[in-house]
């Protein structure tokens, strides 16, 4: 049996938990349906400048920031040099890739190619248009496919869209991650337009054991996970905090926190994971936080991120948990938003979610069941 040979290109390599999460996840649901698979290490300089601290500063030698960033913040090297230690151990790369060009000329010996999932669609995060994340580098004859792609927003931005029009119309099939988006990609194409759930969401918690960092904090604690800086969460969590008598952990350093943990900043992926799986509860405003919270079974509270938030927002009414989604802390009244009125249930809504999104993968790919 000769097996298919599959590409995806993604944020992999963002220092971000939930960029990585969902790269991770999405190869090992492939590698578990026989399919070679391999995350084509593309990193323009768009996304290394955001986490390289060695880029931070122009116009220095790397020995001179090396030896700046030592002194002002030691931590941040660590924390980049433990994401990419978490790359090498975990992801299958394939090349090493900073420009469009690069990709264009590489001999790939693939037979199909997934972009997704993650924003790889929204030019805030790609820079305008980035025709790597259109698969245009692919060869005429081979599969292109979007798994769980995003725009991050309801609507695209109408200088992109004849170019976006242009590359989907190549494509083999089309998913994307956000039901409030639906519309306005299937503007552009003559072709059914599937919404799939995220990658991280294809795989049961214990999958994760494979990659998970058991945390070897003893007491109980708040598990407060925030991408955005948001001054209502910071308070939110305050008062949960003294409500419960607990103690709050967080990624972020600072002081804003009344009774906190030594934060997690330099936590690779997997201690992430095990940070959330020994929680009592968890207070967020990321999507992979809420996702996490969901699939270890913890009581949480999402707040929406102002730019990005209708993916949450879509993914808790899906579920019918839209109880856990609180849009103002005076809106807060009741313990019982943590709470689950019918875990069991959650746990159908995702299986139905997943069998459907599993066949869209397998039939995008023409693999057997």
């Amino acid at each position: 049996m000769i097996r298919v040979k599959v590409g995806v290109i993604t944020f992999h390599s963002a220092n971000n938990y939930g960029a990585t999460l969902q790269a991770w996840a999405l190869q090992k649901v492939l590698k578990d349906m026989g399919i070679d698979t391999g995350i084509i290490n593309y990193h323009p300089p768009i996304i290394d400048g955001l986490y390289d601290p060695m880029k931070l500063k122009v116009g220095l030698s790397r020995q001179v920031k090396k030896a700046t960033l030592y002194i002002r913040n030691r931590k941040s090297l660590i924390r980049y040099k433990k994401f990419h230690s978490f790359l090498k151990r975990n992801f299958n790369l394939i090349g090493d890739y900073t420009s469009y060009k690069e990709l264009k000329s590489a001999n790939f010996n693939l037979d199909a190619y997934i972009t997704g999932s993650d924003q790889v669609w929204n030019p805030s995060h790609i820079g305008g248009f980035n025709p790597a994340y259109f698969l245009d580098f692919v060869k005429e004859g081979k599969k292109k496919i979007s798994y769980a792609a995003s725009i991050g927003t309801e609507y695209i931005d109408v200088r992109y869209k004849d170019k976006m029009k242009k590359s989907l119309e190549t494509f083999t099939s089309i998913s994307i991650r956000e039901r409030s988006s639906k519309d306005a990609v299937e503007s552009l194409v003559d072709k059914p337009v599937e919404v799939v759930l995220d990658p991280t969401l294809l795989l049961n918690k214990e999958d994760y054991d494979e990659i998970k960092v058991k945390s070897k904090i003893k007491k109980a604690y708040i598990l407060l996970y925030s991408i955005e800086k948001n001054p209502e969460l910071i308070a939110f969590a305050n008062k949960i905090s003294v409500a419960l008598g607990l103690p709050i952990l967080q990624r972020r350093p600072g002081h804003e926190l009344i009774n906190q943990l030594e934060p997690f900043y330099t936590a690779d992926t997997g201690e992430f994971l095990g940070y959330v799986e020994s929680a009592e509860c968890v207070i967020t405003n990321s999507f992979h936080g809420t996702v996490f919270s969901i699939l270890y079974g913890k009581p949480f509270v999402s707040m929406l991120h102002s730019d990005t938030g209708s993916r949450t927002e879509d993914l808790l009414n899906e579920l019918g948990l839209s109880s856990h989604l609180l849009h103002r802390l005076s809106d807060f009244d009741d313990f019982d938003m943590f709470r689950y009125e019918d875990r069991d249930e959650v746990v159908r809504k995702i299986e139905k979610l997943k069998g459907k999104s599993l066949e869209f993968l397998r039939g995008s790919l023409s693999i057997d069941s």
